[in-house]
């Protein structure tokens, strides 16, 4: 795997790694990886995970209809 899958940000003095989703732009990975860093205590991590992907569908107008 090379640099590019992976970002790396840093928040609360913690780093966090977020690998890429395919076909998933920079500007959505982190979007989507700083959504996860500043709910990271809210959720379980699958929970979260996924909530991180429904956030990026709905900024790109995706509807949820029972969200």
């Amino acid at each position: 795997m090379s640099n590019s899958e992976f970002i790396s940000l840093l928040y609360n003095n913690n780093i966090y790694i977020i690998m890429k989703e395919p076909y998933e732009t920079n500007k959505e990975t982190y979007n989507r990886g700083w959504f996860i860093v500043k709910n990271y205590n809210n959720y379980s991590y699958n929970k979260l995970y996924s909530l991180s992907i429904i956030n990026n569908n709905i900024d790109n107008n995706m509807y949820y209809e029972n969200l």
